[in-house]
């Protein structure tokens, strides 16, 4: 059994989208089948969809999360997600970035062990792609207490790593017209 679980952050509002990105299309197939096939090739076997339609998460075989803080952004949607995960590592990824692939799942999940996160980096650092020790999570909830809602503020406070990954891999897709 992996020591890593898998989460899709879909809550977003989709607003330059016009409709649920996670449902969206590439070659008949949606962003979060696209999305789940990668983290499966990558032996992740517990699966979450945070926000968005629990039939969505259905429809994709993963557990729905609700979001117990809405409006809160991504940071929310992390320690939502974190109260429910079982495994001690927990992978994020945005639903906007249909071209994951393996490798780069499988070069988050190789986590070191004197590292809390581990951030996906091209030219920058991709924050929403991310490798999280579940152990983290009481330190997030204060953070989180204490008024905090950049998720990027608390990663830079914790023991930190960036791993050097593929730009197409984690090409960000935010309108129809990114897919021209």
């Amino acid at each position: 059994m992996s020591s890593t679980s898998g989460a899709i952050f879909a809550g977003g509002k989709s607003s330059r989208f016009g409709s649920p990105k996670i449902s969206a299309l590439i070659d008949d197939r949606s962003f979060g089948e696209r999305i789940i096939a990668t983290l499966r090739e990558s032996q992740i076997r517990d699966l979450f969809i945070v926000g968005g339609s629990p039939d969505t998460a259905e429809l994709l075989g993963a557990d729905f999360v609700e979001d117990a803080f809405v409006d809160s952004g991504p940071f929310g949607a992390l320690i939502s997600v974190m109260r429910v995960c079982k495994t001690s590592n927990l992978l994020i990824l945005p639903c906007d970035v249909p071209f994951i692939d393996q490798e780069t799942c499988d070069a988050l999940i190789e986590f070191d062990d004197k590292y809390e996160v581990q951030v996906a980096s091209t030219d920058s650092p991709q924050w929403l792609c991310s490798n999280w020790k579940t152990a983290t999570l009481p330190t997030l909830e204060m953070r989180f207490t204490e008024g905090e809602r950049a998720i990027h503020k608390v990663a830079s406070t914790l023991k930190l790593r960036f791993v050097a990954v593929s730009t197409r891999a984690l090409r960000n897709v935010n309108a129809p017209t990114d897919l021209e």
